[in-house]
């Protein structure tokens, strides 16, 4: 079976046919290069399917998709601007990207599909600044749309202005952090301790981190090395495994020197957890 499409409303969302049926189909990209006539499988990866034009779903009626499309395009110029005033220039196809993103997800939104964020924390730690100007997009969305896109959102926002700003791709941003997060699940398995239930202790694990992968492949002399690794073994196990985790990863030699620094710095974070 296939629909074939009736209109296409954008990349996001289309009109189409199926038998007698009539019906709106979701999934991101699913409209991207495709004209009246085109069929689409129903075997292809489809968000969301209505049958019937539900008070949800009628917001993506015709009629009122030019205004809806005016009123993203102007909010997310207004937020790129406020962006580049305090995070500098950003690349230049960052706007269409944002804007793009912000209409899919107000269309999941606004029919009742849940958004989720598996990074939500590291992401309100390792781009502080990003997640602000994302929260100040949330306001402008729930002030121009009346929807409320909620934190987890906020947090996909801020993933794709720390993409701009570091001329990155988002699915790059989003494998760096999950790295961070991975590193973390380190840590916790590996030493028996649960640092999610301490967020102070998990934000200054992750500071930590990105200080050493942003050390790259650089070493430091460390005179007590051996020292460490014999009085701190559990510690000094886990950041080898960390090392060679990041060198499988992220291309990252971390040297001996840093392998020792970082098993203290481990071990000072697992003593936070008792205080």
């Amino acid at each position: 079976m296939e629909y074939q499409i009736i209109k296409v409303f954008n990349n996001n969302v289309v009109l189409a046919s199926q038998e007698q049926d009539q019906v709106i189909l979701v999934s991101k990209g699913i409209g991207f290069g495709k004209k009246i006539g085109d069929t689409i499988q129903e075997n292809t990866n489809i968000e969301k399917v209505f049958h019937e034009l539900s008070p949800d779903a009628e917001r993506l009626d015709l009629k009122g998709m030019n205004a809806f499309n005016l009123k993203i395009k102007t909010l997310t110029h207004k937020i790129i601007q406020i962006a580049e005033e305090n995070l500098g220039s950003l690349n230049e196809n960052s706007e269409k990207m944002l804007k793009e993103h912000i209409e899919f997800a107000i269309e999941r939104l606004g029919m009742g599909l849940t958004i989720e964020n598996p990074f939500t924390r590291e992401i309100i730690t390792l781009y502080k600044k990003e997640f602000e100007i994302a929260g100040i997009a949330r306001k402008y969305i729930e002030e121009t749309i009346g929807i409320d896109i909620g934190e987890e959102e906020q947090g996909f926002i801020a993933l794709h202005l720390r993409s701009a700003r570091k001329n990155k791709s988002v699915n790059e941003i989003m494998r760096m952090t999950r790295v961070y997060k991975d590193c973390l699940q380190v840590v916790e398995q590996e030493l028996k301790v649960d640092i999610n239930i301490e967020e102070r202790v998990k934000e200054e694990f992750l500071k930590m981190l990105r200080f050493y992968i942003e050390q790259g492949s650089k070493d430091v002399e460390m005179k007590l090395k051996k020292e460490v690794g014999k009085q701190l073994k559990p510690t000094y196990k886990v950041a080898q495994l960390i090392g060679k985790y990041l060198e499988k990863e992220c291309h990252i030699t971390l040297g001996e020197g840093l392998i020792a620094y970082m098993a203290v710095d481990i071990q000072k974070l697992i003593s936070l957890q008792t205080i």
